[in-house]
């Protein structure tokens, strides 16, 4: 996996966290010249199977729209889309659908070595970093999923192409 999509993959990841933790988080206004959003769920499958703690993200074809929008999905493989973080849904439009999967083996023990303070020990465990999306469904430009959106969609569902096991590099 090339670095930039391992970027982007993280970038995604972040964007996911970012918007389950803001969910639900009201009282402030809403952004300027944010469009309408309709709710909005979208299931995920691979190789005909749900694709559960992936993230999601719908890139608008319109290169001028500046919302994140997207979700992560449970173990159905549903995510409920969200649009900036706090609003339900997605505005009309035409996407390109990004998908990524990022699984770590190791990375717990690494982890309480570091809580623990000892940091040597953490530098000798082995944490290996493998994506299971293919690498086209994880760019905008690339990725062959394309959706539109309107008002009365409510729910799509997507293909995340073959299941695959890329490494890639973790940086401690």
């Amino acid at each position: 996996m090339k670095a930039n999509q391992v970027n982007v993959s993280l970038l995604l990841s972040a964007l996911a966290i970012t918007l389950l933790a803001t969910i639900g988080c009201g009282g402030s206004p809403r952004p300027d010249g944010l469009p309408p959003t309709y709710p909005l769920t979208i299931k995920v499958l691979q190789e005909g199977q749900p694709l559960g703690d992936a993230a999601v993200a719908l890139i608008d074809q319109d290169s001028s729209v500046k919302w994140a929008i997207g979700g992560t999905t449970n173990a159905e493989g549903i995510a409920q889309i969200w649009t900036h973080g706090t609003y339900n849904g997605a505005p009309e439009g035409n996407y390109s659908v990004v998908i990524t999967k990022t699984i770590y083996e190791g990375l717990d023990d690494y982890n309480d070595a570091m809580i623990r303070g000892d940091t040597a020990a953490a530098q000798r465990i082995q944490v290996n970093m493998f994506q299971l999306v293919e690498d086209a469904y994880t760019v905008a430009k690339d990725t062959p999923i394309k959706v539109e959106v309107t008002r009365s969609t409510r729910t799509l569902e997507v293909d995340a192409g073959p299941a695959v096991r890329i490494r890639g590099e973790f940086l401690k």
